[in-house]
C-alpha cells in the first residue's frame, strides 16, 4: 500500500483562497461593527466638545474677563 500524498500546490491554493475568504468575512464583520458603535460615540465626543467650548466663550463675554 503506498503513503498518503501530501497535499499539493493546487491543495494549498484551495486552502488559502479558504483562509482569505475566512478573513475577509471577519475584516467585514469587525469594520462594520466598529463603525455602527464606535463612530456615534465620536461624534457625540466632538458635540460634546464643541458645547464645552462654546459655553466658555459665553462665560467669557459675560465675565467680561479671560479665565481658563
Amino acid at each position: 500500500m503506498p503513503p498518503k500524498a501530501l497535499p499539493g500546490p493546487a491543495g494549498l491554493g484551495t486552502a488559502g483562497k479558504k483562509l482569505f475568504a475566512s478573513f475577509k468575512k471577519a475584516a467585514w464583520i469587525t469594520a462594520t461593527t466598529a463603525i455602527i458603535f464606535l463612530l456615534p460615540l465620536i461624534i457625540e465626543m466632538d458635540r460634546e466638545q464643541q458645547i464645552e467650548a462654546m459655553e466658555r466663550d459665553q462665560m467669557n463675554v459675560l465675565t467680561g474677563g479671560a479665565k481658563p
